[in-house]
């Protein structure tokens, strides 16, 4: 029996992952902050708290400049898809990162543009392209490593040495200044995500990131995402340890 994993509407082809994936962000997004504002529970020595969990497949994101270098002058970036944070967004554009022995065609680039320009890549990536690529936060790290952009007005080389560069990203949770603070937790914590299923997982080193007017979400790449058997919208459970006075 054939399997169908794409549709065609008005002539343009959609993956039934993708629009699977669109539901559930729509979903989410119609919740208020209020709303969709999580509640930790008590254990003996910790908090537990139900988060929803985004795999992150490869992207690029780019300052200004790169814009108009790979996209021509006074290019905007146009929105593709809106992710689940507000403001930001997938863009149509995409761009060819190109490595050491091998070329990634077509890897999207996130919105809107960043004071400096990244690669961010999954370990399987990184073996593609031939190269070793540190586990880092962003492209600030001094670890990050040189790598080539090429769009259809351009190319950029991105140095690396925490001007820019290529990278895996450290897992982590986006939380807001409230939320952060309601569970006792800080930018820069560390905690335990536990995933619950098939393949029942605890992932530790989830690296705390906190913003105001943030939704909680743990961020994932393909690797991580596929090796526990999770997708995008399922949820994990956050471990949070209870400090007492």
């Amino acid at each position: 029996m054939q399997t169908v994993t794409n549709l065609t509407v008005n002539g343009t082809p959609l993956n039934v992952e993708r629009i699977s994936q669109e539901v559930m962000r729509r979903l989410l997004a119609r919740q208020s902050p209020e709303s969709a504002a999580p509640v930790a529970v008590a254990r003996n020595s910790h908090l537990e708290l139900e988060v929803p969990i985004g795999v992150s497949v490869r992207h690029v994101h780019l300052c200004p400049e790169h814009v108009e270098i790979l996209f021509g002058k006074g290019h905007d970036l146009t929105i593709f898809n809106e992710l689940y944070q507000k403001g930001y967004y997938a863009a149509q554009e995409q761009v060819m990162v190109v490595g050491r022995k091998r070329a990634i065609e077509k890897v999207r680039v996130l919105g809107p543009p960043r004071p400096y320009s990244q690669v961010e890549l999954s370990q399987t990536d990184a073996l593609v392209l031939g190269m070793k690529l540190p586990i880092a936060t962003n492209g600030a790290d001094p670890a990050c490593q040189p790598i080539t952009l090429v769009g259809p007005e351009g190319n950029v080389n991105l140095i690396g040495q925490g001007q820019g560069g290529a990278f895996i990203a450290r897992r982590h949770i986006h939380l807001s200044d409230d939320t952060a603070a309601q569970i006792g937790v800080k930018s820069g914590d560390m905690l335990d995500l536990r995933i619950d299923g098939p393949r029942p997982t605890t992932l530790h080193g989830i690296l705390v990131r906190t913003k105001a007017g943030w939704r909680t979400e743990v961020h994932l790449d393909t690797d991580e995402g596929n090796a526990v058997g999770i997708r995008s919208g399922q949820m994990g459970t956050l471990i949070i340890p209870r400090h007492e006075a």
